[in-house]
């Protein structure tokens, strides 16, 4: 077998989570982060996590915004973080994502984000999300080390 690079979508709350050290969530939360720094994982975002990361009301109290929006902004910067385009196209398959799985606008965009890049999961805390099942070939989860693994004959026929 050959390890294969996961591609992750990471809800806001992971970012909330290490952003707060939230007991209980921070540890996972930046795993799931450093797993894309180290190159293991892709980490996939769509410019609306740093709208609600802007938006947050604890992140928007913390003691020093400034530097929060620096932390945040050099962080989003990085190469090993791929931009979801959000367009017009994405936002009606979150209206139907939505309806289907009684979720949240904002959250129906970041599920419509991850599947759109055919991402192997979407790591959240929200537990309006469908956390357990796989939507499309999304396999939506708490935050946790994500390795994909294939055989070798698999690359030979094609498969993903």
């Amino acid at each position: 077998m050959s390890d294969v690079v996961a591609r992750v979508y990471l809800d806001t709350g992971v970012y909330i989570a290490v952003i707060k050290q939230e007991e209980g969530r921070v540890e996972a939360s930046r795993r799931a982060i450093e797993e894309g720094e180290a190159g293991r994982s892709v980490l996939m975002a769509s410019p609306l996590v740093l709208a609600e990361l802007c938006g947050h009301g604890e992140v928007r109290a913390a003691q020093d915004v400034t530097q929060v929006d620096k932390i945040v902004n050099d962080f989003f910067r990085h190469p090993f973080v791929h931009w979801v385009e959000l367009d017009v196209p994405l936002a009606y398959e979150a209206r139907v994502l939505s309806r289907r799985y009684r979720l949240r606008g904002s959250d129906a965009v970041h599920l419509a984000s991850a599947i759109r890049t055919k991402c192997d999961a979407l790591m959240t805390w929200d537990r309006g999300f469908p956390i357990g099942e796989t939507v499309e070939g999304v396999r939506v989860m708490e935050p946790a080390p994500l390795t994909r693994q294939i055989q070798l004959g698999d690359l030979e026929q094609g498969a993903d």
